[in-house]
């Protein structure tokens, strides 16, 4: 195993993790930052004096958090004067690392296989091939393995 493949695979190792741990909960209504004030009992003018702020700007933060604008400084920012920390990641949507992979490989693999089929049907060659399905995951396996540099082309 190469170096970049076994990164690639400590990688997906925690991504999956991330991914698995990210279930158990879902972003509050009302946003992290008032959920964890409300849970402390920091009033926002408590909060505001800590990060040396005005009320409005603590009251600004909490409404640009729930409206999804509000950047990652800005809200460990927040989660530090809270005596909290910030934790986020990019996990999948669906399933695992591998799933997001292999779903590009069956694209590519998919391509190639349907563009070698025409090519053989016109050469009257494509008898006693094995089905398109069986050809495509193979193919997606090799490619998956591999990864070429086109290969999120």
């Amino acid at each position: 195993m190469s170096v970049s493949s076994a990164k690639q695979r400590q990688a997906e190792g925690k991504i999956n993790q991330a991914r698995q741990v990210a279930q158990a909960f879902a972003k509050p209504l009302g946003g992290w930052i008032a959920t964890f004030q409300e849970a402390i009992g920091m009033s926002a003018p408590a909060l505001a004096e800590r990060l040396g702020v005005s009320r409005n700007s603590v009251y600004s933060s909490i409404q640009k958090e729930k409206a999804g604008t509000i950047s990652l400084n800005q809200l460990d920012k927040m989660a530090e004067a809270m005596g909290g920390k910030l934790v986020y990641a990019i996990i999948p949507h669906k399933g695992a690392v591998e799933e997001i992979v292999m779903a590009q490989a069956r694209k590519k693999a998919k391509r190639i296989i349907q563009r070698t089929r025409a090519h053989m049907a016109l050469e009257e060659q494509i008898e006693g091939l094995r089905s398109q399905e069986e050809m495509i995951e193979e193919l997606a396996k090799e490619i998956a393995r591999e990864m070429p540099r086109d290969f999120w082309k």
